[in-house]
């Protein structure tokens, strides 16, 4: 025996060789005609199709035959995704760094929090001792923040009930009333402001990233010691910041909301 074949489950094989054979045809195929092609016996080819269809793998037509459902194709989507901004997102974060000389970060939501999924960092200036995968609260964080402004009420409520409002320095919000207020004044201007909330000494400006459907995908931010980014360069800083999460979000299929 193939030792790489030693532990490998048969049903499961059975499984892969069925959802293969619909893959590579456009039309749906009979268990008849399904059990010839993969030459697996009627009867586990009938109980694997319909457990595969119980947890929406595949689709049954009105005239009994089989094809792959959309739940395939919305993880092939999730995963090009990642896949996807993380690369489209890297030479306008290269620009951004080069046109404010701070680090930069892009994250996503993750099961309630900011995910780092890549950073960017000049080695002639200040270096931040964050990482990719790195977790953040969404109130304590600039791409967080900018996130978090983008979040539907009854989710984001969750989320802060689940998590807490921790306070992480003197300026954390840890009201949700405030923090909310707070996101309201970032969907006004297009950026976040997280001011030594996260860490004493550092400030941060995010922005969203949004996809073709116009729903929240990721941010971007830049991070900078407190004196390298005084207040009153914020609002230059901001502007940068959102034309470059725009500029991505467009590469993504994003078109701007119509006036009016």
């Amino acid at each position: 025996m193939d030792s790489s074949k030693k532990y490998n489950v048969p049903a499961l094989e059975k499984a892969i060789a069925i959802i293969e054979t619909l893959f590579k045809h456009d039309e749906a195929i009979g268990v008849s005609e399904l059990c010839k092609m993969v030459d697996i016996p009627k009867t586990s080819v009938f109980f694997i199709l319909n457990t595969l269809d119980q947890h929406e793998y595949i689709t049954k037509t009105e005239d009994g035959k089989y094809k792959l459902g959309t739940k395939f194709l919305n993880i092939g989507l999730t995963l090009l995704s990642k896949i996807e901004i993380r690369e489209l997102a890297k030479p306008f974060m290269n620009k951004l760094l080069h046109d404010t000389g701070f680090t930069v970060h892009l994250a996503v939501l993750d099961n309630g929090e900011a995910m780092y999924l890549e950073k960017v960092e000049n080695g002639k200036f200040v270096k931040f001792s964050t990482y990719v995968g790195q977790r953040l609260p969404l109130h304590a964080s600039g791409v967080g923040k900018a996130m978090a402004a983008y979040i539907p009420d009854a989710e984001l409520d969750l989320i802060l009930e689940t998590r807490g409002m921790p306070e992480k320095t003197e300026n954390t919000i840890t009201n949700a009333a405030e923090f909310k207020k707070a996101l309201s004044d970032i969907r006004s201007q297009g950026y976040s402001i997280e001011d030594e909330e996260g860490e004493s000494g550092i400030r941060c400006i995010g922005s969203a990233i949004f996809d073709h459907r116009g729903q929240l995908k990721a941010a971007i931010s830049i991070t900078g010691l407190r004196t390298d980014m005084p207040i009153q360069q914020i609002p230059l800083l901001g502007a940068l910041v959102n034309q470059t999460a725009l500029s991505i979000s467009q590469r993504l299929g994003y078109s701007l909301p119509a006036e009016g």
